[in-house]
């Protein structure tokens, strides 16, 4: 009999547990849709990347987007700042009335995923550790009276290596550019990691306002060769949000990456359009929309809007004309 309530309180307590953590996260029930928007990656894709921009503004009509200041777009010669692209960016999505997320640091969103200039390349680590804040630092100045932008996000899955050549970013070094963002502005500090494979409390830890998860169905698995999809039920993701909300001062939480294009085991030019149909369309778009629905973010920026564009571009406006379903209709 006492082994039997023994093994029933190691079943009971992680489900007591849980259960806790899970009621913690209070879910929206109808969150906001942005898009994120990289230039680099719309010129990867053959795109006029301001003519794109603006017809995603002006047909898909976002009032949230997410955009990375890349470092190596931002300073591409050491001390000699441009920021005339960025300042497109937020100036055409100021005039109506969207609001921007914009990524500074080392780790952004976009393959490689560590970006910087060549310049740094060789430079040893301390120095280069300095001419990063002193980036952040110009990067935060020079947008901080711009009302167009409502949160920065510093680092972008800071404590997650992936990329060729992109281990982790130190603690400490982290911390030093959440302390100088803070110093320099009032608006809220957006920290991320892997919805999929992050710990999420270290992130949360470093200092942030408002966590940011990634939220990706399907991906190409390399060293398996395939592709796997995470059978990740949404409650774990209240799960998660509900401890760092216990155990951290973040209380708000928001989708960053929602996947809505396809997780390319090579490259989109490489790859098949019934392929790439296969991998994202309009059906597992809605499953994912609906999924990060049942997940609870107040707030949740789709992933491909590049994508969607080129494939209008194509002669396959399907998943263009289900994002505008979508978007227009929140």
């Amino acid at each position: 009999m006492k082994i039997r309530k023994i093994i029933l309180m190691w079943i009971l307590a992680p489900v007591i547990l849980f259960g806790f953590f899970y009621l913690q996260f209070k879910a929206e029930k109808n969150p906001a849709w942005g898009v994120n928007f990289s230039i680099p990656h719309a010129q990867y894709l053959g795109l006029d990347w301001k003519k794109a921009y603006l017809e995603i503004l002006q047909d898909l009509g976002p009032r949230r987007l997410r955009i990375p200041a890349y470092w190596e777009l931002v300073e591409p010669q050491q001390g000699q700042f441009s920021f005339s692209d960025i300042d497109f960016l937020v100036s055409e999505a100021g005039k109506r009335g969207a609001m921007i997320i914009l990524v500074v640091g080392y780790k952004q969103p976009r393959w490689p995923e560590c970006h910087e200039p060549e310049w740094v390349r060789i430079q040893n680590e301390k120095i280069k550790n300095q001419n990063l804040l002193d980036y952040i630092k110009t990067v935060i100045e020079h947008y901080k009276d711009s009302p167009t932008v409502y949160a920065w996000q510093v680092e972008n899955e800071p404590y997650f290596p992936y990329g060729p050549d992109c281990g982790s970013v130190p603690a400490d070094l982290y911390k030093r550019e959440l302390a100088l963002v803070k110093s320099l502005d009032t608006r809220p500090l957006i920290v991320t990691d892997s919805g999929e494979k992050g710990a999420w409390l270290p992130t949360a830890w470093a200092g942030g306002d408002i966590f940011g998860s990634t939220m990706y169905r399907k991906v190409y698995h390399h060293k398996k060769q395939k592709y796997v999809s995470y059978a990740i039920p949404p409650a774990l993701y209240r799960i998660k949000a509900g401890l760092v909300k216990a155990f951290s001062n973040i209380d708000e939480f928001i989708g960053v990456e929602l996947q809505a294009e396809p997780w390319f085991a090579t490259d989109v030019y490489q790859t098949s359009w019934e392929k790439q149909a296969e991998l994202m369309n309009p059906q597992i778009f809605s499953d994912n929309a609906e999924y990060a629905r049942r997940v609870g973010f107040a707030e949740n920026y789709f992933w491909g809007v590049e994508w969607w564009y080129w494939a209008k571009n194509q002669g396959h406006p399907e998943m263009w004309e289900a994002a505008k379903s979508i978007i227009n209709n929140q």
